[in-house]
């Protein structure tokens, strides 16, 4: 009997610093027997020795060999993980939960504010793979604060993406404003899927602008990754209503958890 908790060793391959106290870590499962496919939009569980273990977002692209995690230090484990070196290894869990649907006959729009943008990650990484129009919205409080900056160029080959900032920064030319301006300044791609993924205060006022541009419920998708804790729906961390977000989410409809308290 397969036991969930059992934890698997991934080595650390390369570590790319993304923004302030931000960074970028590929993995390689040490015996690629035990790596499994990943949907965009599910959840790994990442470990260390002494230090407990916590949940992140897959950011690499479908299909790849070495798998991608996007850390912010913030507390013990992702503090360490810091300090970690290209050679160490890790323990992993999972892929856990439901990832986002697969859209194949509307076009996306995908909406991320702040760390939203890395759930998001694999599917502008994926994009050039299928016959879909995507139109990414970003936005961020600073320029320090912008992840994946070196790869904008590359995505612009096949997305449409559009970035914003709070407020204006030195040598900052682009978008300011909140990234719900970006529904005022744009015009949004026809026939969409929204997906949706970044802090709680952004999603109620992104949701009115979809809702202003004919988006249904049953079109927007929103991630709740910000509960993932054990990962197995057992710690009740989790839970909205009868819906354990680890194994029914991390990616929800919106018409199904709407009504639910304190979901969004």
């Amino acid at each position: 009997m397969k036991n969930p908790y059992q934890p698997k060793t991934a080595i650390i391959r390369k570590i790319q610093p993304q923004a302030s106290e931000i960074k970028l870590f590929t993995l390689e499962f040490k015996n690629q027997k035990d790596r499994l496919e990943f949907i965009p939009g599910q959840f790994i569980e990442i470990g260390i020795p002494n230090f407990g273990e916590a949940p992140f977002a897959v950011c690499s692209r479908p299909g790849d060999i070495e798998w991608q995690i996007c850390v912010r230090q913030a507390g013990s484990l992702t503090t360490k993980l810091h300090t970690l070196k290209v050679g160490d290894m890790v323990t992993l869990r999972g892929p856990y939960g439901n990832g986002f649907p697969q859209i194949k006959d509307k076009n996306l729009l995908l909406i991320g504010g702040g760390l939203g943008l890395i759930p998001l990650r694999p599917l502008i990484l994926a994009s050039g793979e299928k016959n879909q129009k995507i139109q990414v919205f970003y936005g961020a409080r600073h320029t320090k604060d912008l992840i994946f900056k070196n790869e904008y160029k590359l995505w612009e080959k096949s997305v449409d993406l559009y970035l914003t900032l709070d407020k204006e920064c030195p040598g900052w030319k682009g978008h300011i404003g909140l990234i719900t301006t970006l529904f005022d300044d744009t015009k949004i791609i026809e026939n969409a899927v929204a997906i949706l993924c970044g802090p709680p205060v952004m999603y109620k006022f992104v949701l009115e602008k979809l809702k202003e541009a004919n988006f249904a419920d049953s079109d927007i998708f929103l991630s709740l990754e910000r509960r993932m804790h054990c990962g197995i729906g057992v710690c009740q961390h989790c839970t909205i209503g009868s819906k354990y977000v680890c194994k029914d989410g991390p990616i929800f409809r919106y018409d199904e958890i709407k009504n639910l308290p304190e979901a969004i």
